[in-house]
């Protein structure tokens, strides 16, 4: 019997975790049939099988699961952090973005949340070929997108529910408020027939 560490993990159950959950190689890190070929010397056919099944395995679940809580940690990966940035991108107001008089604030005169919205900011300036004036400057700001993130935040909520369709040959995902059935909204929502 194979001895195990303080973790309850077999040398080649380390290995095969440590690779799972920090490989520096992105073709291996996350790919359980490819951890389990390196830590098991194993070959593609007997991975394809024993990889994801050593995921399951009670010692080998829970210290990856210590590892993911302990990086979200060390990265403040909570609810509260995901909530309040989906809420900067989903409450973006555009005027956060620009002075009294028009012009473009210096990011470090932004809002917090305004900062944390913006995807980019591009500037553009003609200048004269004559004597190098400047002759205009435009500036396009972009953001996250807020009808994404104001669905994101509804589910959380639970003001939406998804229900999957799969008749009529056509299937996919209608979102519906939650004090409505999805018949109520489709029957509220249906296209006028064209006449």
């Amino acid at each position: 019997m194979s001895s195990r560490n303080l973790n309850g993990l077999t040398v080649k159950q380390q290995t095969f975790c440590d690779l799972y959950r920090g490989s520096d190689d992105d073709e291996v890190r996350g790919n359980a049939k490819r951890c389990y070929m390196i830590a098991y010397t194993a070959t593609a056919k007997s991975a394809e099988a024993n990889g994801p099944r050593l995921l399951k395995d009670p010692h080998v679940a829970e210290y990856l699961e210590q590892k993911r809580i302990q990086a979200e940690e060390k990265v403040d990966i909570s609810e509260e952090r995901i909530l309040r940035e989906l809420s900067y991108m989903a409450f973006l107001d555009p005027k956060d973005y620009r002075n009294e008089d028009g012009s473009i604030k210096n990011i470090h005169d932004m809002p917090e949340g305004a900062r944390r919205a913006l995807a980019s900011i591009e500037t553009n300036t003609a200048v004269s070929k004559e004597n190098d004036e400047v002759l205009f400057v435009t500036h396009k700001i972009k953001h996250y997108e807020k009808n994404r993130a104001l669905e994101l935040l509804m589910k959380e909520k639970g003001m939406l529910k998804e229900k999957v369709e799969h008749s009529g040959g056509v299937g996919g995902v209608l979102l519906v408020p939650n004090d409505m059935s999805p018949e109520e909204w489709q029957k509220q929502n249906a296209s006028q027939p064209q006449t």
